[in-house]
């Protein structure tokens, strides 16, 4: 059964844990708003402001971040402005291969200025230990390039979504006549600067549910930063699993975990946010 940690950061900068954060299983962050107020501000009679945690799982250094407060609008039908803002329980699942959770938060609001405050125990954050069932790693990571710099301020993971499809046409009525299993991909990587010749890619790696490499790649990107962002991403198919039709059945590993580094290239020189970007997957049978 997969249990629940509570870490409460309270007032007077104190904070409690409530239970083990355990490998597979999640974590509750409750936040006293009180320890980052001074950002929230009134514009045109609303309330602005918001207060974001970020979670930086070790070793691998996947960040997941959230928002720790929710909106109090006036009574009505439909609800009318901003009054307020009140504590919001973040809840997150814990990696199955982290050995540590590094934590800080960061309060802001935008109107003709920008207000920021952290709240990261003077730099050094908030540091939790992860227990719980060994940790499991692939024993065929993707494995960090030689020669790549670490500049997450150059180059770096805006949002990426990998999705098990069932991509077999389903009938109006009745079950489906065949399989198509697909691992897709979506990637959005965000890069400081570009300029003709720059190049962007993916190492990927997919695995079945033991752990064991079923499938690696190179993906390029493709530049998509026309407009306020300079960004390259992907979008599309990244392993075929297992089809069938009638009369014939192609098996495939089923996919259950996939991991992918990004790189950058600009001017000669490559550049890389230094995270193993990592996801879970359902059974074939669930889809």
């Amino acid at each position: 059964m997969a249990t629940t940690a509570v870490l409460q950061f309270l007032p007077d900068w104190q904070h409690a844990q409530q239970g083990p954060i355990e490998r597979g299983g999640k974590l509750r962050i409750e936040y006293e708003l009180s320890r980052l107020s001074r950002c929230f501000t009134t514009w045109r009679g609303a309330e602005i402001g918001d207060i974001t945690a970020y979670v930086r799982f070790h070793p691998r250094g996947a960040i997941v971040q959230g928002s720790v407060v929710e909106e109090v609008r006036a009574p009505g039908n439909p609800p009318g402005h901003v009054v307020a803002h009140k504590p919001a329980a973040l809840e997150i699942s814990v990696p199955d291969d982290a050995t540590q959770a590094e934590i800080w938060f960061h309060g802001f609001s935008q109107t003709s200025r920008r207000c920021e405050a952290w709240d990261t125990r003077f730099g050094d954050n908030y540091w939790f230990d992860v227990g719980g069932p060994p940790p499991r790693i692939p024993a065929q990571p993707v494995l960090y390039r030689a020669g790549a710099q670490r500049r997450p301020d150059i180059t770096n993971v805006r949002a990426f979504r990998v999705s098990k499809v069932y991509a077999f046409p389903r009938p109006a009525q009745g079950p489906s006549a065949g399989t198509d299993i697909q691992i897709h991909l979506d990637l959005d990587a965000w890069v400081s600067h570009s300029a003709w010749g720059a190049s962007a890619w993916i190492d990927v790696h997919v695995f079945d549910g033991h752990d064991a490499l079923v499938h690696a790649e190179t993906i390029p990107l493709s530049y998509t930063g026309w407009g306020p962002n300079q960004q390259f991403s992907f979008a599309g198919k990244i392993f075929q699993g297992s089809t069938a039709t009638p009369g014939s059945v192609s098996p495939r590993p089923d996919a259950r975990k996939v991991q992918l580094r990004l790189y950058y290239e600009i001017d000669g020189q490559v550049f890389t946010d230094g995270v193993l970007h990592q996801a879970e997957l359902p059974e074939d049978a669930l889809i």
